[in-house]
C-alpha cells in the first residue's frame, strides 16, 4: 500500500517536509504520554508546576515498552521507506522523548534553526528523514515542532560551496525567512516528515500545556558513503521520490 500521494511527495520535495495525521493508534500516544508522564518532574494534576518543569532535554525514557513501541507497532519505517526506497534505511533505534514545558509568560519570540548532526565541531553526523510525533495536542506558540519551508534547498546550496562542517553561513541573518516558517501545531498523533537538511528546532512554548513529542530518525544505510555527494545530488539517491515531479 502507499501511504503518500504523488502531490504529498511533490510537496515534501519542495517543502521538505510533510505532515500526515492519524498516523499512530490513540491508544499507543495514550501509552507513550503516560509512560513520558514517569520522568517528568512535575505534578501531573497540577498545571502549575508544568512551568519551567524538568527535566530539561532528551527524557530517559526511549527504553520504555511503551515508548518502543511507537517504532515497533506504527508504520513510520515504511513509510520512511517510502520516501528513501525500500530497503534503503537502516532500521532505527527508539525515538528521543523531548518535552517543552510552559515558559510561564505570553512574550513569545520567534524561534531560530539549527542541524541535528552537527553538535561536535568538525564532525557530521546527519541522517536522512526524520519524524516528530506529537504525544499531546499542540497549540500555535505552544513549543510545537518548528521549520522553515524550502530550508533543505537552501541548504544543499551552501554545502555545496561550504564544507559540511562549515555551519557558519546558516546562522547568518536572513537565511531563513519567517514567512516561510512552519511551527507543527496539530493534535496529538500528528507525524511531520522531514528532509534531514531542515534547519529546525522548537517554538517557544507560551501556552499551559507541556510540549510532548517524540523524534526518530532515519539513516540511509550507505550514508557514510554518499554523504558527501548528497549536497549536488538531492534526491538521487531518493528511490522512492527521485523520479516525482
Amino acid at each position: 500500500m502507499s501511504y503518500f500521494s504523488n502531490e504529498e511527495k511533490v510537496f515534501f520535495k519542495k517543502n521538505g517536509y510533510v505532515v500526515k495525521p492519524d498516523v499512530i493508534a490513540p491508544e499507543l500516544i495514550k501509552n507513550a504520554r503516560d509512560a513520558v508522564w514517569e520522568y517528568i518532574e512535575a505534578d501531573r494534576d497540577d498545571p502549575q508546576t508544568w512551568i519551567n518543569a524538568g527535566p530539561t532535554g532528551n527524557l530517559p525514557c526511549s527504553d520504555h515498552p511503551a515508548v518502543a513501541a511507537m517504532r515497533t507497532d506504527t508504520p513510520l519505517y515504511e513509510m520512511a521507506e517510502e520516501l528513501a526506497g525500500t530497503g534503503r534505511l537502516r532500521s532505527p533505534g527508539n525515538g528521543l522523548c523531548k518535552m517543552i514545558y510552559p515558559s510561564g509568560h505570553t512574550d513569545w519570540q520567534p524561534p531560530r534553526g539549527h542541524l541535528d548532526g552537527y553538535l561536535i565541531e568538525g564532525v557530521a553526523d546527519t541522517f536522512t528523514v526524520a519524524v516528530t510525533i506529537n504525544l499531546s495536542d499542540v497549540l500555535p506558540r505552544g513549543g510545537g515542532f518548528t521549520t522553515w519551508a524550502g530550508a533543505h534547498l537552501k541548504v544543499a546550496r551552501y554545502f555545496q560551496e561550504h564544507a559540511l562542517t562549515n555551519l557558519s553561513g546558516l546562522k547568518a541573518p536572513g537565511f531563513l525567512h519567517p514567512d516561510t516558517r512552519y511551527e507543527h501545531a496539530a493534535p496529538a498523533g500528528t507525524v511531520c516528515f522531514w528532509h534531514h537538511y531542515m534547519l529546525h528546532t522548537a517554538s517557544m512554548n507560551c501556552q499551559t500545556d507541556i510540549r510532548m513529542a517524540l523524534v526518530n530518525r532515519f539513516a540511509f544505510k550507505n550514508l557514510r558513503d554518499i554523504m558527501f555527494d548528497l549536497p549536488f545530488d538531492l534526491w538521487d539517491h531518493w528511490e522512492g521520490l527521485r523520479d516525482i515531479n
